[in-house]
């Protein structure tokens, strides 16, 4: 699964590479001696994944109808209007998470007809009623919680 994703990003980075190269020779008449086709760098997939390139085009994924924010676009991506953070979960929480995130998808989309997505709307929604349940405990109540998981 991990290839795949690093896949993606390859072939994304490339494409953006070839977009800029693509530009840059219609913007000149005369091609310069060194003008040469774009080639994927060569660098590790965590370099890759630590700095991304903006995709060409974004995904559909990406896009939604309307933001709260009136300078904000509508097609704004999900990375350029929120702040990308990382947490490492037991890999029983992270199966809990993916299997909710499933069936409240599913139902979200066959009540409403619009897409529910996981960056975007779901771990939002998992922060701030997980904080609301999780505000106003007392160090006990926070160690039983802990001792519970």
């Amino acid at each position: 699964m991990s290839d795949d994703r690093s896949e993606r990003l390859r072939q994304r980075r490339k494409q953006s590479k070839q977009k800029v190269q693509d530009e840059s020779e219609s913007e000149s008449d005369e091609p310069s001696e060194t003008d040469e086709p774009a080639q994927p760098s060569e660098t590790s997939e965590a370099s890759e994944i630590a700095q991304p390139s903006k995709p060409s085009k974004p995904d559909e994924t990406d896009k939604h109808a309307e933001t709260d924010d009136p300078d904000t676009p509508a097609d704004a991506s999900v990375k350029e209007e929120q702040i990308g953070t990382y947490m490492y979960l037991p890999q029983s929480q992270k199966k809990d998470l993916e299997r909710l995130y499933n069936i409240l998808k599913a139902e979200y989309e066959y009540e409403y007809d619009e897409e529910f997505e996981k960056n975007r709307s779901f771990y939002p929604l998992v922060v701030k009623y997980g904080l609301e349940s999780l505000d106003g405990l007392d160090a006990s109540e926070i160690r039983e919680r802990l001792e519970s998981l």
